[in-house]
Formats: C-alpha cells, sequence, structure tokens
C-alpha cells in the first residue's frame, strides 16, 4: 500500500531565509535544540548536507535510524530525505521519504510544505506514520515561530 501525507504553513519570512534553515545542516540542529522531545540527536555520517547527506537520527526511546538526504536542491528550495536503515523499515516499511519544499509567496513571506510518501504491505502501520506526521507538523511551527521573531 503506497501512501502520503501532506501539509503546508504560511510563514512571514522570506524564502531565503527560510530555505537557508531548512536546507543547510543548520535543520538537524535547529530540531534537537528546539525540539528535543521529538529528536534527540542528530550525527552525521557522511556528506556536507548536500544530496548524499547520510545521517543517524535518534528519537527519545527509540533506537537509532539513518536517512539519506537524496536530494537537496538549492535552486528549487527542496529536500528529501529517505529513511535507509532501521526506523519506519524495522517496522515493516518499505520505503519512507520526507520531502520539505520552501516555496516563495512574496519578498516577505513564504510557504513551508512537508510531505510524507511510504510504503508498507501493512495496512496496521500506518498508525506509525500518524503520530510522526503530527511531529514533523510540530517541527513546522517551531521553525515558524522562530523565523517570524
Amino acid at each position: 500500500m503506497l501512501g502520503k501525507f501532506s501539509e503546508q504553513i504560511q510563514i512571514n519570512a522570506p524564502a531565503s531565509e527560510v530555505w537557508n534553515l531548512y536546507g543547510t545542516n543548520k535543520f538537524p540542529n535547529f530540531v534537537v535544540e528546539n525540539l528535543p522531545h521529538i529528536v534527540e540527536k542528530v550525527e552525521l555520517i557522511e556528506g556536507n548536507g548536500g544530496s548524499g547527506t547520510l545521517v543517524k537520527v535518534s528519537l527519545p526511546g527509540n533506537p537509532p535510524y539513518k536517512e539519506k538526504f537524496v536530494l537537496v536542491d538549492d535552486e528549487k528550495r527542496v529536500k528529501e530525505v529517505e529513511i535507509v536503515e532501521g526506523g519506519f523499515l524495522d517496522l515493516g516499511f518499505n520505503f519512507y521519504e520526507i520531502k520539505f519544499e520552501v516555496i516563495e509567496k512574496d519578498e516577505n513571506s513564504s510557504i513551508i510544505k512537508i510531505t510524507v510518501d511510504f510504503e508498507t504491505k501493512d495496512i496496521e502501520k500506518i498508525q506509525f506514520t500518524i503520530g510522526n506526521f503530527q511531529a514533523l507538523v510540530a517541527i513546522l511551527k517551531a521553525s515558524k515561530d522562530y523565523l517570524e521573531k
């Protein structure tokens, strides 16, 4: 079964400023510092934050998993991150990807859109994605508060 969740939030900050957070290594640090109840630790395994970067993510009370930045497009302001080891894959998912997009509305406002794509054979597993998606929406809201200050 293929599935998808998507959410977007408008932010009163220029797209370039928003992308400077989401499109760089600042983003994992931001999440750990501001939302430690969601993400405990992010360790760089290889890469410089661009496409091909591999990180190990630790969530409170869960074993760590690995994510790969499969796309970081500074021009289109799109970042796609795929879980490549552990996490949802250990829960029976065949595929789990998170896509962040920063869309310019005008020179002082933008939209942050997050999309989660997944594949699982077990429809019961979808409950796990809902909790994770709620955590991602909390990250969106925290970044909005941070960038609008």
